[in-house]
C-alpha cells in the first residue's frame, strides 16, 4: 500500500508545475468508476471541510485537512484542479523568489 502511495506521489511530482492537478484529474477521468464512488470521494472531501474548519479553532491540522479535502474535490472537477494548479504555480514562484532573495 505504501509502495503504491509513494509511487503516486513520485509521479505527481515529477509533473510540471501548474498542470499537475489537471493531469490527475484527466488521468482519474479516463478510468471508469460509478457514481457511487464520486459521491464517496465529495462526502469524504466535505467531511474534511468540516473537520478542517474546525481544526482552525481547535487544536490539530485545520490546513492540511482543508487542503486534502482540496484535492479530493479536484479529481472529481476540472474547475477545482484548474484552479489547485494556479495555487500550485503562485506557491512554486514565490518559493522560487524566496531562495533568490536569500
Amino acid at each position: 500500500m505504501f509502495e503504491a502511495l509513494q509511487r503516486h506521489w513520485r509521479a505527481f511530482r515529477d509533473e510540471p508545475v501548474g498542470k499537475r492537478f489537471q493531469r490527475r484529474y484527466r488521468r482519474r477521468a479516463e478510468r471508469p468508476s460509478g457514481w457511487l464512488r464520486k459521491i464517496g470521494v465529495l462526502a469524504a472531501a466535505a467531511g474534511l471541510i468540516i473537520a478542517g474548519l474546525a481544526m482552525l479553532v481547535l487544536p490539530g491540522p485545520g490546513l492540511l485537512a482543508l487542503l486534502l479535502a482540496a484535492v479530493l474535490i479536484a479529481e472529481e472537477s476540472l474547475l477545482a484542479a484548474r484552479a489547485l494548479d494556479r495555487v500550485d504555480l503562485a506557491v512554486h514562484r514565490r518559493l522560487a523568489r524566496r531562495r533568490r532573495t536569500q
